[in-house]
């Protein structure tokens, strides 16, 4: 039995080359997971991760997962918090992969594809939407990294702007100076008509960055939380005002993953589920189409979210008013004619609000596609009779 590794250059160059139609395969395996997650059998077979911090040292991550044809297991460090105006450390780790017998097929570097998956599960929502003229991502990591990668190689002709929020203005210019690089690595110009800018601050240093935040959230179409916020990064305010109900918006926060953070404000989170009176535009819910009723938020995983998504917790939602992706993925495939065309207006042109705090499934199931994707291009070390 041969073993393939990766190192974290190998898993680079495959994913900076990846091309609409490789990631549309890469939807394919993400989405197939999702659904055998919600509705099939693979739910009661997965484990919860697990964690062992040391004084002074790195919080270790164990995440198993399964699928059927094998099993997979991710060890990452997560670096202490680091003292104000520090370097942030990069989380590093190794996912390895098995087969059905339980026999080690592959070793991947961690790093680059913990960030990648987590991204592509957000960017398997945004391909649907219809204006992407305008992003803002709060952040400024390999999370906001590929965000902004996907959405750039799929829709680089529809995005007029992006806005990159940070409380670093150089990593700022860091990213967008990778998303360049990323371009000429991989041959291709998806950057050359976007025009980029920055925002550095946080909420309560001045007038002026609230003044020019809201005016971006506002005009935004896209909005990318990727920060391990302990607040929300914009008050519900600038989406609930009288110019915030003008649009509607595509919302992804995958950065907050414990009780104590939140990345949007859960006064809006709760405003979407409630409806009311005056609800926001754009709501959709699978068992009724009254808006005064409330919409759904997308979650990855309803029992993950709800130990660990701090905002959906502080915002006490009902686990009704919470769908998987993969419940989605079902209803579109199999779901009366009626009831997909509600779903694909939704997610096309209404307000879509996407809360991920990962899932080993996505590793096992990307891992696999890029193991198989370095097969074909003859990328990695093989190690024969491992």
């Amino acid at each position: 039995m041969s073993l393939t590794v990766l190192r974290d250059a190998d898993v680079r160059n495959i994913l900076t080359k990846l091309s609409p139609p490789d990631i549309s395969s890469l939807f394919s395996a993400l989405e197939s997971a999702f659904q055998s997650y919600s509705l099939g059998d693979e739910g009661k077979y997965q484990c919860h991760r697990q964690g062992i911090t040391r004084p002074g040292g790195p919080t270790m991550l164990f995440m198993p997962a399964t699928l059927s044809g094998g099993s997979s297991v991710k060890v990452v460090g997560v670096p202490p918090p680091q003292a104000p105006g520090s370097q942030a450390k990069a989380i590093v780790g190794a996912t390895m992969i098995f087969d059905a017998d339980g026999r080690a097929t592959g070793v991947l570097n961690a790093a680059e594809t913990t960030a990648f998956r987590t991204a592509l599960g957000s960017i398997l929502l945004y391909q649907h939407r219809e204006r992407t003229e305008s992003i803002v991502v709060f952040g400024a990591g390999k999370q906001a990294l590929w965000h902004l990668r996907l959405a750039l190689v799929l829709r680089s002709s529809d995005i007029r702007k992006v806005t990159i929020v940070n409380r670093s203005e150089q990593r700022s210019h860091d990213l967008i100076d990778s998303l360049r690089s990323m371009d000429k690595e991989a041959g291709i110009s998806t950057t050359a008509k976007v025009t980029f800018s920055t925002l550095c601050g946080t909420l309560g240093s001045s007038t002026e960055y609230e003044g020019r935040l809201r005016d971006l959230i506002e005009d935004s179409d896209i909005i990318f939380c990727t920060t391990p916020s302990t607040e929300p990064v914009f008050p519900s305010a600038y989406l609930t005002s009288e110019v915030g109900r003008q649009k509607t918006r595509f919302i992804s926060a995958i950065g907050s993953y414990k009780l104590d953070m939140q990345e949007i404000d859960p006064v809006f989170l709760r405003t979407v589920t409630t409806g009311g009176n005056f609800p926001l535009p754009g709501l959709y819910h699978p068992k009724h189409e009254n808006a005064e009723k409330g919409g759904a938020i997308v979650v990855d995983s309803r029992e993950a979210c709800a130990i660990e998504a701090g905002e959906l917790v502080k915002a006490d939602i009902s686990m009704e008013n919470v769908l998987e992706v993969g419940e989605l993925a079902h209803i579109r495939e199999t779901g009366e004619q009626n009831e997909k065309d509600r779903l694909a207006g939704w997610l096309k042109s209404g307000m879509v609000v996407y809360k991920s705090v990962g899932m080993g499934i996505m590793d096992i199931s990307i891992s696999r596609a890029i193991l198989k994707l370095a097969s074909s291009r003859g990328v990695g070390e093989r190690i024969d009779n491992f």
